[in-house]
This record gives C-alpha cells, sequence and structure tokens, in this order.
C-alpha cells in the first residue's frame, strides 16, 4: 500500500472531502477505482472505497465516494489517509520516481564514498532537493541530471556526481 493523500475537511453537503495529494497524478485516478482508507496514521487498511469523483478546487482536490453520501460521514474520516495498491499507481515516464521510492535510499558518490540516506525530499518548484542524513550532518543533493548518475531501486541506491560543495 502507498499514501496517496491526507483527508481534509468536507466539502459541501454531498460526502465531498478536500485532500492534501502526494502525487501530480492524482487527478488521473478513475471512477470505480478502489482506494482504501487508512487507521489513523498507518498503512493499516480501515476501508475499501470506491472512487466516485475527483476534481480541482482552487489549488487542491476534492474527492467523492460512492460509499460516503452526507457531509458527517466524510467529518467521520477527515484527518485519515488514502492508500492505494502499488501496482495501481499510474505508470511515470522511465527517469522518474515515485516520492516514497526514493525515501530511505542510500546514497553514495561516484568514488563509492557512502554519504547517507535520503530522509526528506524538498521541493523546490525548479527541482526536487533530496536531504541525506549524513553522519555529521544532512546534505542536501540537488535532484538535477548533472547531480544525479544513478537511481538504482533494485540495489536501494543513489550515485551522485561530486560537487564542490553540497
Amino acid at each position: 500500500m502507498v499514501r496517496i493523500a491526507k483527508l481534509g475537511e468536507p466539502f459541501g453537503i454531498k460526502g465531498g472531502i478536500k485532500i492534501w495529494p502526494f502525487f501530480d497524478l492524482i487527478g488521473t485516478l478513475k471512477k470505480g477505482q478502489k482506494i482504501y482508507l487508512s487507521w489513523g496514521d498507518t498503512l493499516l487498511v480501515r476501508r475499501e472505497l470506491s472512487l466516485e469523483n475527483i476534481r480541482e478546487h482552487n489549488k487542491g482536490y476534492v474527492i467523492y465516494f460512492s460509499e460516503i453520501l452526507t457531509r458527517d460521514e466524510a467529518e467521520k474520516i477527515r484527518g485519515n489517509w488514502l492508500l492505494i495498491e502499488e501496482e495501481d499507481l499510474p505508470k511515470l515516464p522511465e527517469g522518474q520516481y515515485y516520492t516514497y521510492q526514493i525515501m530511505g535510499l542510500s546514497v553514495y558518490e561516484e568514488s563509492g564514498e557512502y554519504l547517507g540516506k535520503v530522509k526528506e525530499i524538498l521541493e523546490t518548484g525548479s527541482n526536487d532537493v533530496y536531504i541525506v542524513e549524513g553522519e555529521e550532518e544532512d546534505i542536501y543533493i540537488p535532484a538535477i541530471k548533472d547531480v544525479i548518475v544513478e537511481i538504482n531501486l533494485e540495489e536501494g541506491k543513489i550515485v551522485i556526481r561530486k560537487m564542490k560543495e553540497y
């Protein structure tokens, strides 16, 4: 299971719920798709839901489920996470990755020197920045072609080109 969004406040009177999505392709989910409601802040499934509609609203999204028909029902699931099975995620173009795939990867320089593990990803607008938990301090690595040599999910590592300064 992969977290795709966090449920916010109810929207309207017909069971709509504002969400904070974790990936840009949230709008590509299809009517009837199975989405799972987490049990609190865990990846444990509390309930299976069927997507009725998802639409943009202001700078976010509002989602509707076949099983949630009133504002009161929407309020009861507020604050939980939405999950989908990994195989149901939309396929990304080659060279693009979901955040959950990058988190926790070991980072090495081309020389083989181990730098640490990715503990956070900052979205800056122009490019992401991987925050690597080093032995003494955090290292900020821009996720750009000039720096990232290889991302190998099977081996759980990222290889970077040495920069003058991190």
